[in-house]
Parts: structure tokens; C-alpha cells; sequence
């Protein structure tokens, strides 16, 4: 089995207003030093959590997508367009597709923690295309129940949430201890995030904030040493399109 797995402390690091919000990225740019450059058709993942409210001020993005998935607690986002300030809780999405230029700003609230995924649609395209973002409520997102444990669809069967980004599968796995069957589609990555608990897969044992990918798997095990809970990101070994990650290797 091809894995690579990254501990907390190996992630790279960064603060936003003055700390106000601290960053772990399991993927980063090269200059945030990190392990783990871009790969498929992501680009960027960060690991968000704020320990008083602050405010990211009004900034500008052109060409990928954004995915924030809210983990805990509550976030505002300011969309220039609309003039307002929308609210977004605990399970709750936001999906930007930044097109030809999106201007907006965040504010977080204290106790709060979000993922902000960023995705390659294939910017030839995109860049040409208007901007548009959507918000999803945590009800949208369809829950399925197996043996000992369940999934959440962020995207996929079922969901909503339908990115411009080719041949993405997200997902919040909750597992009970034991071994659990994970299947996929193959030519793939799947990316994992550790939210909870202490978990193997293969021989490469994972902890809360530690990260892995298994490349180019059909199905492999995962095995919960405790009750677990694992975000899941499935993503193209090849996008069909030239991609941000092509100046990197995997």
C-alpha cells in the first residue's frame, strides 16, 4: 500500500489576526515550509481554530474554489455582492467558486474550528467564469449508517454540494473500535484528516490533527483504537487537465 502519514507537529504552521486564529496546514505554499506540497487538484488545506472572535478582513481571490466546512462552533462570511453578513454553524458548508473575482471577508468566533479547502477546477476555465458562492446547511448532507460506524456526504452521492473540481468525494467518517473497511474509487487519493481519536492505517499509526494519503488504492482497512472521527477528501490521481499541483510532485 502506498501511505504517507504527517503528525500534528509536522504540519506547517500560521497565525491570522495578530493569533487571534491558528493554522495547521496539512497541504501548504512553499513558503509556509511545510511537508507536503500540493497534489491532484488540491492545492491548499488549512486547519483553523480561534480562541477569540476576529475578523479576516475583505480580501480577493480569482480562478479555484473554496470549501469551508464549519467543525465547531460559528462563522460570519461578508459577501461583497450581497452586502451582508451571512452565518454559517457547527456542520454547515460554504462553497465559493471564485471564478473571474471574488471578493469577500470572515469573521470566526471564539472557541471555533473550520477546514478551508482549496480546489483546482481547471483555471483555464474558471478564471472566465462569474463567481458564485452557496451556503449548506448540516441537514442537506446525507448520513449513511454501517457497522459501527457512520458517514457524513459532504460530496458525492446524495449531496448537494456540487464543486466545479473534477472527481472530488468528501466525507466525516465516525468509527467505533475496530477495523473498518474503507472503499474507494482507486486511480485515486484519499486524503485523511484525524478529528478524534487514535487510529492505524497500514503500519502507520494516526492521532488527533495527524494527517495521511493512500495513493492509487481500491480499498484498504483503517482500524479505530478508539472511537474515532476521520474527514475524508477523494481526489483524481489524474485531474484530465493541467492543475496548480503539476509544479510539484507526488
Amino acid at each position: 500500500m502506498a501511505i504517507i502519514s504527517y503528525a500534528s507537529e509536522e504540519m506547517a504552521t500560521g497565525k491570522i489576526s495578530e493569533g487571534a486564529i491558528i493554522e495547521k496546514k496539512p497541504i501548504g505554499f512553499d513558503t509556509d515550509n511545510g511537508l507536503l506540497m500540493p497534489y491532484s487538484n488540491l492545492f491548499y488545506w488549512s486547519y483553523m481554530q480561534c480562541d477569540k472572535a476576529s475578523t479576516i478582513d475583505e480580501h480577493s481571490h480569482k480562478g479555484f474554489e473554496i470549501m469551508t466546512f464549519i467543525l465547531r462552533g460559528e462563522m460570519e462570511h461578508f459577501d461583497s455582492r450581497y452586502r451582508g453578513w451571512k452565518k454559517l454553524a457547527s456542520g454547515d458548508v460554504q462553497l465559493i467558486k471564485t471564478g473571474n473575482g471574488y471578493i469577500h471577508s470572515e469573521r470566526l468566533f471564539p472557541g471555533s474550528s473550520l477546514f478551508q479547502i482549496w480546489t483546482d477546477p481547471n483555471l483555464e476555465k474558471a478564471l472566465n467564469q462569474p463567481a458564485s458562492c452557496v451556503d449548506y446547511p448540516s441537514d442537506r448532507f446525507p448520513i449513511l449508517i454501517g457497522k459501527g460506524r457512520s458517514t457524513r456526504i459532504y460530496a458525492g452521492a446524495g449531496s448537494p454540494l456540487k464543486p466545479d473540481t473534477s472527481g472530488l468525494k468528501i466525507s466525516e467518517i465516525s468509527m467505533a473500535v475496530g477495523e473498518h473497511l474503507y472503499t474507494g474509487e482507486g486511480d485515486s487519493f484519499v486524503s485523511g484528516f484525524v478529528l478524534e481519536g487514535e487510529l492505524k492505517v497500514g503500519n502507520h499509526p494516526l492521532y488527533p490533527e495527524g494527517f495521511f494519503i493512500v495513493k492509487d488504492e481500491e480499498s484498504f482497512v483503517i482500524n479505530s483504537l478508539t472511537d474515532s472521527r476521520l474527514f475524508v477528501v477523494e481526489s483524481p490521481l489524474e485531474p484530465g487537465y493541467s492543475t496548480y499541483a503539476d509544479n510539484y510532485s507526488m
